[in-house]
C-alpha cells in the first residue's frame, strides 16, 4: 500500500506542477496581450485560451491540495468526542468525498465524450472543449485516489497504539 500512496502523492504533486505552468501561461499570454493591445496589435483569443486554462488551473491542484490539509474544513464535528467517534465521523467525511468526486468524474466523463462526438469547440479561435473537460475528471478521479489514502490512514493509524 505504501507504494501505492507514493505513487498518488508524486503524481499529485506532477498534476499541480502542470497547473502552475498553466498558471504561468495565463498571466504572460494576458500581459502580452495588454501591451500589444495598447500598440493597436491584439491577440487573437486570449479571452478564450485564458478562461480554458482557467479549467486547468482549478482543477488540477485539486488532489494535492488535499493532501496538504488546504482545503477548507470545518472541524466542529471532528474534534468533538473520543478517537472512535472522530475515527468514524472522518471516515464519513471521507467516504462521502470519494462518492462526490467520483460521481462528478464520473459526469464529467460522459460530458467529455459528448462533447468530442457533437465536436464542441470555444466561440473564438474553436479550440475543442473535450479536453479540458477529462482535465477536471482526472483532477477529481485523483482526488479519489487521495481520500481512499487519507480513508486508509485513518483506519490504520487508529489500528497502531499512539
Amino acid at each position: 500500500m505504501t507504494h501505492f500512496i507514493k505513487i498518488v502523492h508524486s503524481f499529485s504533486r506532477w498534476i499541480c506542477w502542470v497547473s502552475v505552468a498553466a498558471l504561468i501561461g495565463m498571466m504572460l499570454l494576458t500581459s502580452s496581450d495588454v501591451v500589444l493591445r495598447y500598440m493597436g496589435y491584439p491577440i487573437k483569443g486570449t479571452f478564450d485560451i485564458v478562461g480554458l486554462l482557467g479549467t486547468v488551473v482549478v482543477a488540477l491542484p485539486i488532489a494535492y491540495t488535499q493532501i496538504l490539509g488546504r482545503h477548507i474544513a470545518t472541524d466542529f464535528m471532528g474534534s468533538r468526542g473520543n478517537q472512535v467517534v472522530r475515527t468514524i465521523n472522518n471516515s464519513i467525511v471521507c467516504l462521502l468525498g470519494i462518492g462526490t468526486y467520483a460521481l462528478i468524474a464520473w459526469q464529467c466523463s460522459l460530458l467529455g465524450t459528448k462533447l468530442w462526438r457533437i465536436g464542441r469547440v470555444s466561440d473564438t479561435i474553436e479550440i475543442p472543449l473535450f479536453p479540458l473537460v477529462y482535465v477536471v475528471a482526472l483532477g477529481c478521479a485523483l482526488n479519489c485516489f487521495v481520500l481512499l489514502v487519507g480513508f486508509y490512514n485513518l483506519f490504520a493509524k487508529s489500528g497502531r497504539k499512539e
